[in-house]
């Protein structure tokens, strides 16, 4: 199936009959999203350019805004502001590690948090509804993002982040560690077998390792206070008590906000059903994508062990 049209199958109960006209000229909030990408892009830069050593999660800025720009002009003004908000505090802080540099004083811990909202970033992207999906060149806008997304350096990363919060080990005896859970999400896809059922094999394991993490996270907060069994009250609870300082509050909204939609829909036992290997690929890198911003963002240093 086509790319174009397996996002409009996904997207179809959202569209508007707008969408299949020409696209207009950038909305403003789209020009501002555009304006402070190309700035945290480039503050960026100049703090690689400075300090070779954090370049890996300063490169993870770049990265994200090269192959995100293209994507700016599909998206739908209502759902703009959310995503001006994650680039505007990513900018900030892009621009606060280039100065600091500058100024011979590292921050890692500053570097570490941008890393992390731009990954932010691309999980938020994948949101039904929020793009033209059916506009004039928005499958050449997708492909350069959709083969970010997948990068194999995405999901090593989860790995080595789940065994440094020592998620590698069950939260109860007899269950599977949530380490266990992603890689048999992950090696469902890579060596599917005859007649796999993507939702169980793979995807189901991916919701389950998330809300392991959860809990694992939630028992080993500072303040361990009783909240609702709402998933999205558990993420907000959290990270208010677990981000890094330097993540502005913004970030701990699109994480409840993505957690919500994943484990009520992609990932939701409710969409138990046959799905081509496209869609398969999307859902996984939009679960694996949430994981990575939420473990990036958390301060280790915050935890009780």
């Amino acid at each position: 199936m086509r790319l174009i049209n397996r996002f409009t199958k996904l997207f179809a109960c959202l569209l508007h009959t707008e969408d299949n006209k020409q696209l207009p000229d950038l909305h403003p909030l789209q020009v501002q999203i555009k304006n402070e990408m190309i700035e945290a892009k480039e503050q960026a830069v100049i703090a690689l350019d400075l300090n070779q050593d954090i370049g890996k999660d300063l490169q993870s800025v770049i990265d994200a805004a090269e192959v995100t720009s293209p994507m700016i002009r599909f998206i739908k003004p209502k759902n703009a502001e959310g995503l001006l908000d994650i680039w505007s505090a990513t900018h900030d802080q892009t621009s606060y590690i280039a100065q600091t540099l500058e100024a011979v004083s590292g921050d890692t811990d500053a570097v570490g948090s941008s890393a992390s909202l731009s990954i932010a970033r691309t999980s938020a992207i994948y949101i039904p509804g929020r793009f033209h999906v059916d506009a004039p060149g928005f499958e050449n806008a997708w492909k350069p993002f959709e083969a970010y997304a997948s990068r194999t350096e995405l999901r090593d990363e989860v790995q080595s982040l789940l065994l440094d919060f020592g998620l590698d080990i069950p939260q109860y005896p007899g269950d599977r560690s949530p380490l266990e859970q992603f890689n048999t999400a992950h090696e469902a896809y890579l060596m599917p077998i005859d007649n796999t059922d993507p939702a169980i094999t793979s995807l189901i394991p991916l919701r389950e390792c998330i809300h392991s993490v959860l809990d694992g996270l939630l028992l080993r907060r500072p303040n361990p206070m009783k909240v609702k069994k709402n998933q999205k009250a558990k993420v907000v609870s959290i990270g208010m008590q677990l981000k890094h300082d330097s993540l502005p509050d913004d970030i701990i909204n699109e994480w409840a906000d993505e957690w919500h939609d994943l484990n009520t829909g992609d990932l939701s036992r409710a969409k138990r059903k046959v799905i081509d290997r496209e869609d398969w690929l999307y859902r996984l890198n939009r679960g694996t994508a949430f994981l990575h911003s939420l473990l990036k963002g958390i301060d280790p240093h915050k935890i009780n062990i």
